[in-house]
C-alpha cells in the first residue's frame, strides 16, 4: 500500500493506492495531482486576493475575459442551484460570489482522473473528510468509509460512529458538511434550522458533495427536496443539534457488517 500526504485549499489529502508500480513512479503521479488541485486553488480561492475569481469579485477583471475553467465553473453552481431547489447557492451575480462548495469536489474528481488516465487504478483520495473511492479497489478495508462523531480531528476523542461499506456497490464517494471541524462555515438559507453534520454516499463526490452542503444549509426544507429529487441515486445520513440522527431510504444496507 503506497500513501501520500500533502496540503492544499486549507485541507489535507491522503492518497492511498493499491498498485505494485515502483514507489517513485507513485509518488510522481500523486504529485501531479496534486498539481491539478493546486491550479483550482490558484483560479478559485477566496483567501488569495490575486486569484481569478477574486479579482472578478472585486472587480478587477471581467467575465468576458474569464478563463475557461471559470466559466464552467459559473454555469455548473447555477445547475446546481436549480436541482437543489436553491438550497445549493453560490451567490453568482454578487460581489460574495463563493462556488468553493463546488470547486473542491470538481478538482478532487478531476485529480482523480488523473490517476486513472495514467494507469493507476485501485486509490481512495480522502479530500479533508470527503472520501473518492476507485472503481477497481481490491482491498476490502479501502472499501470502508468511517463517518465522523461530530469531534474534529485534532480532539483526542475524535473517530467514527458509523462504519460504511461500499464493496460491491455503485456509490463511490462519500461527502460530510457540518460544523465539527470548521464551525457555522456554510451560508444557512434557513437560519433556524438544527442540521448539524450530514454525509451524502453517492456515485460521483461532486454530487455527495453539493448535496450535502445543500442539506446542512436548508435544513428539513432541504431534506425534503432530497427525498423527491435525489434519494434514488444519492443515500444521506443527517445528525441534528439536539443529537437526533436519521437516514434516506436504504443506507442501512451500506452498513457494515462487522
Amino acid at each position: 500500500m503506497f500513501v501520500f500526504q500533502s496540503d492544499c485549499m486549507g485541507t489535507g489529502f491522503t492518497f492511498q493506492i493499491e498498485d505494485e508500480s515502483a514507489e517513485a513512479q507513485l509518488r510522481g503521479h500523486c504529485q501531479s495531482a496534486m498539481e491539478v488541485l493546486e491550479d483550482a486553488d490558484q483560479r478559485f480561492s477566496l483567501y488569495k486576493p490575486d486569484s481569478e475569481v477574486s479579482r472578478l469579485n472585486h472587480g478587477e477583471a471581467s467575465w468576458d475575459k474569464a478563463s475557461f475553467q471559470q466559466k464552467n465553473i459559473l454555469e455548473e453552481v447555477k445547475a446546481w442551484k436549480d436541482k437543489t431547489s436553491g438550497f445549493f447557492d453560490a451567490r453568482e451575480g454578487t460581489e460574495d460570489y463563493d462556488p468553493s462548495g463546488l470547486v473542491k469536489a470538481w478538482a478532487t474528481q478531476n485529480a482523480a482522473d488523473y490517476l486513472l488516465a495514467n494507469g493507476v487504478r485501485g486509490f481512495t483520495i480522502n479530500a479533508g473528510g470527503d472520501i473518492v473511492l476507485s472503481d477497481d479497489l481490491r482491498s476490502g478495508r479501502l472499501n470502508r468509509v468511517g463517518l465522523s462523531n461530530l469531534r474534529p480531528v485534532a480532539d483526542a476523542n475524535a473517530g467514527a460512529n458509523l462504519i460504511l461499506d461500499l464493496a460491491s456497490t455503485p456509490f463511490r464517494a462519500v461527502a460530510t458538511s457540518g460544523v465539527a471541524e470548521r464551525g457555522e462555515h456554510i451560508w444557512r438559507e434557513d437560519k433556524n434550522n438544527e442540521f448539524v453534520q450530514v454525509s451524502v454516499i453517492g456515485k460521483s463526490i461532486i454530487d455527495a458533495d453539493i448535496w450535502a452542503t445543500a442539506l446542512v444549509s436548508g435544513g428539513p426544507r432541504a431534506w425534503e427536496a432530497f427525498k423527491e429529487t435525489a434519494s434514488d441515486e444519492l443515500s444521506a445520513l443527517v445528525t441534528t443539534r439536539d443529537g437526533e440522527i436519521f437516514s434516506s431510504r436504504g443506507f442501512t444496507r451500506l452498513l457494515a457488517k462487522h
